[in-house]
Order: C-alpha cells, then sequence, then structure tokens
C-alpha cells in the first residue's frame, strides 16, 4: 500500500508539472523527485521515532544488565554484498488479557504513517499554542507589509515593535524551558522566525540597517537558534527556525533585490544547518534546508538568471553543494553506535541530481560545461571517499561505496558529455540505479521505487530524441550512450534486486527477470540500430555477429565474476542473434564469409560451442537439445548457403552446380555424422540421442524436400556432358536417398518407423522416373516439361520399360525371399504399366516407340510368370486368413 501511495504522489506531482510546464520532462522529474523526498521525510521521521521509543523502553534493562567483558571482531565485508538486516528485536509477549484493540490493518496504517507527522505537530502538545504560532508568524509578515504599503507608522517603531515581540515570545519560551518545555520551545521558535523577518525587511524593504550589519546580525540569529536548539535537544526548534529563516526573504519580497545578497543570506542559514549537523543527527532539518535551498534556487533561475549571472550565482551554487554533502557525512558519523553509518539516501543520491541539473542550466552556453563539470563532481567524490576510506573504513563503508559509486559515474560521465552535451538521461538511469542499490542495502522499498521510476523516465527521455547529426561518431554519440547506459543501469538493478532473496517485496519477485531482459533489449537493439546507421568496412550482419559475441563473452566474464546465476540464460541470446544475422543476409542476398564475415562467422560459433560446452549442464534440461539442434542446423546452413553462393560466381557453369551445393554440403556433414560422429566425445557422444534423432531427422527431411524440389531441373552438367547416373545432380539426389534408407535401417529416426519405408519406396520411384525423363530430355532434344514429355513416345516407352523393369525386380525378390507384400506391389506396378500400354500407347500404335514398349513389357511378363510365381502364404498369414 504504501509503494502504491508513493507511486501515486509522484504520478500526481508529474501531472501538476505537465500542466504547469508542458514537452519539459526534466521539471516533470524534478516535482516528482521533489514528492518522493517530501514523503521519504514523512516515513522516516516516524521510524525514527520509533526507534527511539524503543531505545527508550530498553534502557532500564541494559541498566539492570550485567556487564560482560566480551571482544567483538569486525570480520571483512565483502564489497558487493548487502548490508545486513537490523536486528529484530523478540516480540514481547503480551499479558492473557489486556484488552488492547486488534491492529489497524496494512493500509490504514501506511496512510496514518505518511500523514503522523503533520498530525502530530497539530494534535500532540498543545495545539493551539502551535496554530496560533503559525498564524501569528503569517500575521507578522502581513501586517509588516500591509503597515509599509500605507505608511501607518514610521518605520522605525514598526520594525522595533515586531522586534519586541519576537524577543519577547523568546524570553517566555526560555523562562518555560524547564516547567513546561515544549510550549517553551514552540514560543521561542516563534520569536526567532520574527526577528528574522525584522532583520530582513529593515536591510532589504527600508535600508535602515547596512547590509553587513545585517549580515552580521543575521549570523547571530542562525548561530543563536541552532545554539538553542542543540542545548535544548529541540529538533523542532531548529526545523522551526530554519523555515522562518528560508521564508523570510519570500514573504518580504518585492520583486526586485540582488540574488547575491539573497544567495549569501541562504549561506548564513546554511552555516547554521552545517554547525548543528555537527552535533545532531537531524535528518528532518538537513532535509528541510536541501529542499528549501535548491528549490528557491530553482525558482529564482527559471524566473531570473541569464548568463551575465554565472559569475555571481556558480560559487553559491558550488558552495550548497559543498555544504550538504558535508552534512550528509555529518549525519552517518552522528548515528547511535547502533545505526553509525546509516546513510540518508534522498540526500546523498538526490544532492547530485538536483546540483548537476542546475550546473547544467549554468553552463549550458559553454563549450564542454557540462563535461568539465560532471569531471568535477566525479574527482570531488572519489577523493572525499578515499579520506573517508582512511579514517573509518568499517564504520562508514556504506557511506564510501555510496561516494566512490558517485565519484565513478560522474567520473565517466564526462567522456559522453564532452562529446555530447546531452546528459539527462545518463543522470537519470545512473541515479535510478544507484536508488535502487541504496534501497536495497538500506532495505527501503520506496527507494526502489523510484530508483524505477527514474530509469522509467530515462527510457521515454531516449524515445524522443532528436535525430542525431550525420557527423556523428559510431558507438560515441548520444542515441547509442544513452541506450548503453540505460542498458547498464538495469542490468545493475537486476543484480542487487537479485540479492534481496525472501526479503523482497511481492511486486518485487520477477522484477529481476523484468530488468534483466530490458537491459539486454536497450544493449542489443542499440547496437543494431548503430551498426545500420552508420555502416562500415564489414557487413551489418557480421558487424552485430561480432557485437553479440563481444556481448556473450561479457555476460559470461560477469557471470564468473559476480557468480551470478540469472545470467545463465542470457547466455543462450548469441544463438537467436546468429539466426537474425543470417537471416539478414539470406534476403539482402550476396556472400556470408565477404567484408569480414570470414571472421565474424567463426568467431560467433566458436563462442556458441564454447559457450554450450562450457554452461549446458545449467541450463534447463530441455533447453540443450533444441541448442544442439538449432546450431547445427544453422552451421549447415551457413556452409551450404556460402558454398552454393561461390560456385554461382564462376562463369560458365549452369544454375545446377550451385543448386547442387545446397544438397552436397548437409549429405556430406550428416553422413559422416551417422557413421563415424561417435568419434567426437562432446557433443555427439554425450548426446547421441540427439544427433541420432532430431538433430538429423529435420535436415534429413530438408534434403527430401530439397530433392521434390531438384526434380524440376532438368540436370545439365555443362560444361560437362550429361551422363546418366553420372552428374552433379543425380549423384547428390541419390545420396539423399541412401542416407535416408541408412537411417531407416539403423533404427535412428525419430519418425514412426510404419510410414518411413513406403515414402521412400515413392521418393526412389519418383527419382528414377525423373532419371529417366532428363534422357529423354538430352539424347532426343525433347524439351523438359511434362506437356512435352508427356507427349514423346520415347518416354512412354521408356518409364513402360522401366516400370516392368522395376515389377520384374519386385516380383523376382518376393518370389526368392518368399515376401508376398514385395511380390504384390511388383504384380500390382506390373498392372498399372499394363493398363498404361492401353489407355495412353494404344492411340499410337503405330509409332515404333509404342510398338517397342508392348513387346518389352510383354517379354518381361513372360519372363515374371515363370521365374517368379507368387509365393505361398506364411503360417501366420494362413492363420490370419482362417
Amino acid at each position: 500500500m504504501r509503494t502504491f501511495l508513493v507511486l501515486a504522489a509522484v504520478a500526481l506531482g508529474a501531472v501538476i508539472s505537465w500542466g504547469l510546464a508542458p514537452h519539459r520532462p526534466f521539471t516533470l522529474f524534478l516535482v516528482g523527485l521533489c514528492v518522493y523526498l517530501l514523503i521519504e521525510v514523512l516515513s522516516l521521521r516516524r521510524r525514527i521515532t520509533q526507534i527511539e521509543r524503543q531505545l527508550d523502553k530498553n534502557q532500564p534493562h541494559a541498566a539492570m544488565a550485567p556487564t560482560q567483558n566480551t571482544t567483538v571482531r569486525c570480520s571483512p565485508v565483502h564489497p558487493l554484498a548487502p548490508a545486513p538486516p537490523p536486528p529484530r528485536t523478540a516480540p514481547e509477549t503480551p499479558p492473557a488479557s489486556t484488552g488492547t484493540k486488534p491492529p489497524h490493518p496494512p493500509s490504514r496504517q501506511t496512510f496514518t504513517a505518511l500523514i503522523a507527522p503533520v498530525l502530530h505537530f497539530f494534535t500532540r502538545g498543545n495545539p493551539v499554542l502551535k496554530t496560533g504560532l503559525v498564524v501569528l508568524f503569517f500575521g507578522v509578515g502581513f501586517l509588516l507589509n500591509y503597515a509599509a504599503q500605507r505608511n501607518m507608522l514610521p518605520i522605525e517603531l514598526r520594525l522595533i515593535g515586531a522586534a519586541l515581540g519576537g524577543l519577547t515570545l523568546l524570553a517566555i519560551g526560555w523562562r518555560l524551558r524547564r516547567t513546561r518545555k515544549a510550549y517553551g520551545l514552540s514560543l521561542e521558535g516563534g520569536g526567532i522566525g520574527i526577528l528574522y523577518l525584522v532583520v530582513f525587511a529593515a536591510a532589504k524593504l527600508y535600508h535602515l540597517l547596512p547590509l553587513s550589519l545585517a549580515l552580521a546580525i543575521m549570523i547571530g540569529l542562525v548561530a543563536f537558534s541552532g545554539l538553542l536548539a542543540v542545548l535544548q535537544h529541540s529538533k523542532g526548534l531548529a526545523v522551526s527556525g530554519s523555515i522562518g529563516g528560508f521564508l523570510a526573504p519570500v514573504l518580504m519580497a518585492s520583486g526586485g533585490g540582488s540574488h547575491v545578497l539573497l544567495f549569501s543570506y541562504y549561506g548564513l542559514l546554511n552555516c547554521g544547518i552545517l554547525g548543528m549537523a555537527w552535533f545532531k543527527a537531524w535528518r528532518e532539518l538537513n532535509l528541510v534546508g536541501f529542499l528549501f535551498t535548491f528549490g528557491l534556487i530553482s525558482l529564482w533561475g527559471a524566473s531570473a538568471y541569464s548568463p551575465s549571472h554565472f559569475a555571481t550565482t556558480e560559487p553559491f551554487l558550488v558552495l550548497f553543494f559543498v555544504m550538504y554533502c558535508l552534512i550528509s557525512v555529518l549525519f552517518a558519523l552522528r548515528q547511535p553506535p547502533r545505526l553509525r553509518g546509516f546513510i540518508d539516501g534522498p540526500l546523498v543520491f538526490g544532492l547530485p541530481i538536483v546540483a548537476s541539473s542546475l550546473q547544467a542550466y549554468l553552463v549550458r552556453d559553454f563549450p564542454y560545461g557540462m563535461a568539465l563539470s560532471s569531471l568535477a563532481l566525479g574527482l570531488w567524490y572519489i577523493v572525499l571517499a578515499r579520506l573517508l576510506w582512511n579514517r573509518f573504513t568499517i564504520t562508514m563503508r556504506l557511506l564510501t561505496e555510496a561516494f566512490l559509486a558517485l565519484g565513478v559515474v560522474f567520473a565517466s560521465l564526462a567522456i559522453p558529455l564532452g562529446l555530447d552535451p546531452h546528459w539527462t538521461i545518463a543522470a537519470w538511469a545512473l541515479e535510478g540505479a544507484a536508488m535502487i542499490w541504496v534501497g536495497v542495502r538500506q532495505h527501503r522499498p520506496v527507494a526502489r521505487v523510484f530508483g524505477l521510476v527514474l530509469q522509467i523516465g530515462a527510457a521515454l527521455a531516449v524515445l524522443d530524441q532528436p535525430t542525431l547529426p550525420a557527423d556523428s561518431l559510431i558507438f560515441f554519440n548520444r542515441a547509442f550512450l544513452d541506450c548503453a547506459l540505460l542498458a547498464a543501469s538495469a542490468l545493475f538493478s537486476s543484480f542487487w534486486l537479485d540479492r534481496l532473496g525472501k526479503q523482497a517485496q511481492r511486486w518485487e519477485v520477477l522484477m529481476p527477470r523484468i530488468l534483466l531482459a530490458w537491459g539486454l533489449i536497450w544493449w542489443y537493439s542499440a547496437g543494431l540500430v548503430e551498426l545500420r546507421r552508420y555502416g562500415t568496412p564489414l557487413q551489418p550482419e557480421a558487424a552485430f555477429l561480432l557485437y553479440a559475441s563481444a556481448t556473450t563473452a561479457v555476460l559470461a566474464w560477469l557471470l564468473h565474476r559476480f557468480a551470478w546465476s540469472r545470467l545463465y540464460l542470457p547466455l543462450l541470446l548469441l544463438l537467436p542473434m546468429m539466426v537474425f544475422a543470417f537471416v539478414g543476409q539470406v534476403i539482402n542476398g550476396g556472400s556470408l564469409l565477404g567484408r569480414m564475415g570470414w571472421l565474424a562467422w567463426p568467431i560467433a560459433f566458436g563462442f556458441q560451442y564454447a559457450t554450450m560446452y562450457r554452461y549446458e549442464d545449467q541450463w534447463p534440461h530441455r533447453l540443450p537439445p533444441l541448442i544442439h539442434c538449432v546450431s547445427l542446423w544453422l552451421l549447415l546452413g551457413v556452409l551450404s548457403l556460402e558454398l552454393s553462393w561461390r560456385i554461382d560466381q564462376i562463369p560458365g557453369l549452369t544454375i545446377v552446380w550451385s543448386a547442387a551445393m545446397w544438397g552436397l554440403v548437409p549429405t556430406l556433414m550428416l553422413f559422416w555424422l551417422a557413421v563415424k560422429g561417435e568419434c567426437l566425445a562432446w557433443p555427439v557422444r554425450r548426446h547421441l540421442h540427439v544427433y541420432r534423432g532430431t538433430a538429423l531427422d529435420m535436415p534429413v527431411l530438408a534434403l527430401m524436400l530439397w530433392c521434390c524440389a531438384s526434380f524440376t531441373l532438368n540436370g545439365n552438367p555443362a560444361p560437362l556432358p550429361y551422363i546418366p547416373l553420372f552428374n552433379p545432380l543425380e549423384l547428390i539426389e541419390l545420396a539423399i536417398l541412401l542416407l535416408a534408407m541408412l537411417r531407416w535401417r539403423r533404427g535412428y529416426t525419430v519418425w514412426p518407423a510404419r510410414g518411413q519405408l513406403p515414402l521412400l519406396v515413392l521418393l526412389s520411384f519418383a527419382w528414377l522416373n525423373v532419371v529417366t525423363a532428363r534422357s529423354v530430355h538430352f539424347f532426343t532434344n525433347t524439351a523438359y516439361r511434362f506437356e512435352a514429355l508427356f507427349a514423346a513416345p520415347v518416354f512412354q516407352a521408356a518409364i513402360a520399360a522401366l516400370w516392368a523393369l522395376l515389377a520384374l525386380s519386385l516380383t523376382i525378390w518376393g518370389a526368392r525371399r518368399e515376401q508376398r507384400s514385395a511380390w504384390i506391389a511388383g504384380a500390382v506396378l506390373l498392372g498399372i504399366t499394363v493398363l498404361k500400354l492401353f489407355v495412353i500407347d494404344l492411340s499410337g500404335t503405330g509409332s515404333i516407340g509404342r510398338i517397342i514398349s508392348f513387346l518389352v513389357v510383354g517379354l518381361l511378363m513372360l519372363v515374371i510368370g515363370y521365374f517368379a510365381p507368387l509365393p505361398p502364404k506364411t503360417p501366420k498369414e494362413t492363420a490370419d486368413a482362417d
């Protein structure tokens, strides 16, 4: 439910931003970021309150517990190991009859948790006092503004009266700090806020105080409020004083004034927040200062900034960035011993997002401005991480890793930003991955949700990119680098979400797989588009094969380096990419091995079979047989297509030669695998059932279909003469028939045995008729067309003689082996031959061809009747007849 509310709030902020500033995705996500940070403040305030209550509850037990001398050993932590979850205290067993109410449902608890800080402020303690202070604060501001516009009283008296009122509230609050602490602290906060208003109005609106003196008084007020807050351990006083200081110039604004004075004033306020962070780890104070400082700066920049202001604006942006970077370090250092090293995710990772966004706006007119800024930012984080590592190796390890990751990210971004000033997509993608990382390390689902939102926003921004200039470099341009960063962020996020294990939320169970697939889609798509857009000395398909092979090598290295078992399956993607490249080259035509294809295809097949050899035991048991089959089929296709194309380029050869190569290469390889394949321990002997079955069945079936298609060719082997049965096409067709017969005899095929023999007999019979037709075509100059051959008496006589000879062979073989089925088949064929003589050949009794056919068939029938009488029935056939 909490995740849903966060997403709803972020979406609402985005919708409002879109309505105010359409077609500006940066503003949309910046508003979403602010909404997220606000929700984080409310949620984490509730968590800190619960921790404080738990610590207060355990203090009496800790005082009574005996002191033991124990030695604590700090075991080394692996850099990639997730931080251990916070220890869980065993729940106390409630009394049998307490009469307590059952807990609220999760949805109600989540909603209450989000609004609890606001309700706590206005309902706990003295709500009338707190509401009155808020009203009084705004009333004093409006009163001063109203009096200034109408000159009702001398300005000195107005300011003195307001200052006396603030001092009175401050004195009363200090007097009541012991007896009624909450009441007194509230009065002190209101008094300090009024003094802020008075000093700012006196200096800016009425010019009664010199700016130097006003700055000195502001410094005093900031220091004084911070001192009061630290001395009285009042986080609320510090927050209220800071809010009053930030709102003072907003309430008293008149539309003019110097931005230098404004930023100097905010710098003093942040110095006070930094000073309080030295003593107290008050997260709400840090986030309030962060939001007000950078939020108001952003509003000023959007409305009043011009390039002429750069020299007076850039130092303040750097100052505020350094301040809040140090505040994030102090926050981690000032945590209780049990929580030391706990980092403030929104501040640690939100600060570089906001600061880099504002910096990009300031340096947009400078060449390589963002590249140099990113490099400086990366060096700052790396140096800061080094200093923390030297001083606080164990306790600050998480913050050190975060700073080091940010340093590497921004230093790496300097290269693409130097080549192309487009930076938003890269920042969103990488910062989204960083938010997921910190969300996993600190067990915070909301941070992980926001990390996913940032990556989705980066992906949407990629789709809205303008067209690349024509002179942009391949692989070093905005489009490819953005897609590559999206892919890397998705894979990084998938890796860390995978480490959640049983701690993952229900919606996060499938998220590692989705992010892994998402990242790989971006990576492969970017490579394919890049190679097709620019073109290379290589074929686009060959270049993509090298790209996919290199990707497979990197994935295998990541698998070994980080022991990430989920990468076993992505290694399978190389084979689909090879099939895709093969189909593309078939469609485009040309040589597969041309333009460096001779290098790409062997490398791709080498990686493919190496991956199969190394990782097939880790894949699901149903995948390796399929992978072996497709790899073999693809290899046969590549070799056949290339050899056919090479033969076709030789001048003087007919199409028969190139067509024959489609049958030659697979037939030779399949013959070798069927006869000598078991000599290979891997892959044939290890997967013998595959290479005896499906792996060879499908190519044999394809060869038989090719054989049927080749019957349409006349078999002209020019420049060689045509010799029946001794020409390339018919020799290959015969080899295919023998291969199919060999597999049937050995029982290797997985097809049903009952239907194979009739199919082979019919195909062989058709092949003999085709050989006869080609012979008639070449020796009688009859056109190789069905109509011409059918009308040729020589062809009719030839096939009649062929059929009669086949019938004679079958009947004699059936009689000698006592195979009634073979004898009957021969007799049926003989009957068809006789029927053909009387139906077709009898129409041309005057032609010599038809006369010869009758004489030959008649003589053969006499021979059959003498040498091959019908064999007797076997005992089994007799019993079946009875």
